[in-house]
């Protein structure tokens, strides 16, 4: 199967930025910086990262498919809301496992209009990525139904996210893909603005701390060039589900991290993410043909 190399490249690099932003957000939020915070804050210097790379046509006036931009947007930073209280609610473990489910919500809308097609191996791939990132996380099924909001919270997290990718696969074409994303991350930044004018207090806690702020920078730099990554890979290759069974080889990007650097775990949950990261790279092999 002959497949465009930025489908799977692009989101291959997200995946490998994954474990830095990871150490960045666990610092921040280490410091007292709110999760909410550091998400704003990275929405505005994504939309800066956006706006310095692409090259979007038409000027500033918003009209017809524009608006399909400007509600992803919307669906986005949704998306992140829902994440952001997942996590603040329940085990790390169970909200990262759930995530998974987002690589269904895009399979099952990319072919049920025709944007991808319903082959054996995107099919088998999606259901291999899913069960691979819920190993690799730590998840388990009594940690499901002990922590029932951080599910339905994730779960909604992955539809938001799971529209917002699709849409940007399969609409983005109509506008272009560069102006598609300065509008989609323009609105998100927006909306992150009025986040950040309610939460002042963590404003003038971070213009006092430098180094806070410069990793809580650093975060938004990660993501921002992440998100330009994966987006890229969503708008101008149009194959939303293949990139995101291959960005979901993030969660193996973490474990690797973690072992590099000498980081030892409970010898069965070795185990477990060592069978996660077995189906994992089957699940690239076969969306990939190999």
């Amino acid at each position: 199967m002959t497949l465009p190399g930025g489908a799977v490249w692009l989101p291959l690099i997200g995946a490998a930025l994954h474990p830095l932003l990871g150490w960045c957000i666990q610092k921040g939020t280490s410091h007292g910086v709110r999760l909410s915070v550091l998400v704003a804050v990275a929405n505005l210097v994504t939309g800066f990262i956006f706006l310095c790379y692409l090259s979007p046509n038409g000027g500033w006036e918003i009209s017809g498919r524009d608006w399909w931009a400007v509600g992803n947007g919307a669906l986005f930073f949704l998306g992140q809301w829902f994440s952001t209280q997942s996590v603040k609610t329940g085990d790390l473990a169970v909200h990262s496992s759930a995530l998974g489910m987002k690589v269904v919500i895009v399979g099952f809308l990319s072919i049920m209009v025709g944007l991808e097609p319903s082959s054996w191996n995107l099919v088998c791939g999606v259901v291999l990525a899913t069960l691979a990132v819920f190993l690799v996380s730590g998840g388990s099924a009594e940690g499901w139904r002990t922590h029932r909001a951080t599910v339905g919270l994730t779960l909604a997290a992955c539809l938001f996210f799971g529209i917002n990718d699709f849409l940007t696969g399969w609409q983005s074409r109509e506008i272009g893909p560069d102006r598609w994303l300065i509008l989609m991350m323009g609105t998100s930044g927006i909306i992150s603005i009025g986040l950040l004018c309610r939460r002042r207090e963590q404003m003038v806690m971070l213009a006092g701390n430098p180094r806070i702020t410069v990793v809580v920078v650093g975060a938004g730099l990660l993501l921002g060039l992440q998100a330009l990554a994966v987006n890229l890979a969503f708008s101008r290759y149009g194959q939303p589900t293949l990139s995101n069974v291959v960005y979901s080889s993030r969660g193996l990007m973490a474990v690797l991290f973690l072992y590099l650097i000498g980081r030892k775990s409970d010898p069965r949950f070795v185990r477990k993410q060592s069978l996660g990261a077995v189906l994992m790279v089957i699940a690239l092999a076969v969306v990939l043909g190999i």
